[in-house]
């Protein structure tokens, strides 16, 4: 059996999506039954942890030190990488990113990069005094040498290109699972005033990038006219965000109508989708956002924005795109909520299709597996858009 090593910084969810999608990819081309898949993260204290069959995670210790080393003379991520037949870079912007490349190419191991929406327009300009010297004296080149690149949308295929990367490119979104409809009890006990209320759910990291302050600004101007409406804001606080939210909500005096629940996961996550009526993500940034079809799998129509580079939801019927600002959230949320049941029934229906028929974890098992094979002197994909 052949391996594959998957190389990210952290599983540690508050490093957002790439934590629930990484191993999720692991575990979906470990099923179709060539590739064992190692996950190499870097961490406080090393360890190993099996996460599926014939997938497990590998944890090393975090040292600058240490990846400096591996590049001159060897070590333990220079082993990991002698064991592995491909190599799956995922992030850039990071040491271990770097360290990997120079090692992979070293050892003669064909690699694919994975930018996760990293290269996306507001993401280069977001801190870009930081970025352009380390993206013309490391990054671009080390992108530069991958054996090929995985777009998750065709707008990720737009941004390798603009930043001047000519290398071909295989276009692989994230997957999801359908899940079975569970209980919305087992949230509603933990917060019982929110019996009876009709939930719009934000989940994700609350992070400037993904316009929760829109969503408040927003809030506060629809909610007064539909006063059985409650939003609730979950997920992990990043970079202090959180605190200047609720600042926000206080300033806006709309506390009774705004509840933060922090992270959610498991069980608990999938009572949450069960009892929300309505998704709403107005983020300036995103790769291909998980969020959104764990919310479109369990049924409930989103609102998303432009930057989310999912335009299939406005094309299937299941939701709204609209561009990140406060007037066009209001106007959106103000739609959905004077929707009628039939209406987003409707609605709820053609988002499980979409991501049935197009982003199961099966069908994206199958296709990373097929651009493995590629990689190591197999046929081309059919089942994956390539771009040369």
């Amino acid at each position: 059996m052949l391996n594959a090593l998957h190389v990210i910084n952290s599983v540690d969810p508050k490093n957002g999506g790439t934590s629930v999608s990484v191993p999720s990819l692991m575990i979906a081309t470990a099923d179709w039954g060539k590739y064992s898949n190692t996950l190499l993260e870097f961490a406080d204290e090393a360890g190993e942890k099996v996460i599926g069959p014939r997938s497990w995670i590998h944890t090393h210790k975090r040292s600058p030190v240490g990846l400096v080393l591996n590049m001159l003379v060897g070590g333990e991520v220079d082993k990991e990488i002698r064991n592995a037949d491909v190599v799956h870079i995922h992030g850039i912007w990071q040491p271990h990113c770097i360290t990997c490349g120079v090692v992979a190419r070293r050892r003669r191991k064909p690699v694919i990069a994975s930018a996760h929406g990293m290269l996306e327009r507001w993401a280069i300009h977001n801190k870009a005094w930081k970025k352009w010297p380390y993206s013309q004296l490391v990054e671009r080149p080390n992108l530069q040498r991958a054996t090929i690149l995985r777009a998750l949308t065709l707008a990720e295929v737009d941004d390798y290109r603009r930043y001047g990367l000519t290398n071909p490119i295989a276009v692989i979104p994230n997957g999801v699972d359908i899940l079975d409809k569970v209980s919305p009890d087992q949230f509603l006990s933990l917060w019982p005033e929110l019996r009876g209320r009709r939930l719009v759910l934000y989940l994700s990291r609350i992070h400037y990038k993904k316009g929760v302050d829109i969503l408040v600004k927003a809030w506060a101007g629809t909610v007064k006219q539909f006063p059985d409406a409650h939003l609730v804001i979950a997920g992990p606080d990043f970079e202090g965000t959180r605190r200047v939210v609720e600042q926000l909500v206080r300033e806006y005096s709309i506390g009774g109508k705004v509840t933060f629940t922090g992270p959610v996961f498991g069980d608990q996550k999938a009572s949450l989708l069960s009892a929300a009526s309505l998704f709403v993500l107005p983020s300036h940034s995103e790769g291909f956002s998980v969020a959104v079809l764990e919310a479109l799998a369990a049924g409930i129509p989103a609102i998303i924005t432009t930057g989310c580079n999912f335009p299939a939801v406005a094309a299937s019927g299941s939701g709204w795109i609209i561009s990140p600002n406060t007037d066009e959230l209001e106007h959106a949320l103000r739609e959905a909520l004077e929707s009628n049941a039939a209406d987003l029934h409707n609605r709820s229906q053609l988002g499980i299709e979409l991501v049935r028929s197009n982003y199961s974890w099966r069908i994206i098992g199958k296709q990373m597996t097929e651009v493995y094979d590629w990689m190591l002197g197999g046929s081309r994909p059919s089942s994956v858009e390539i771009f040369d």
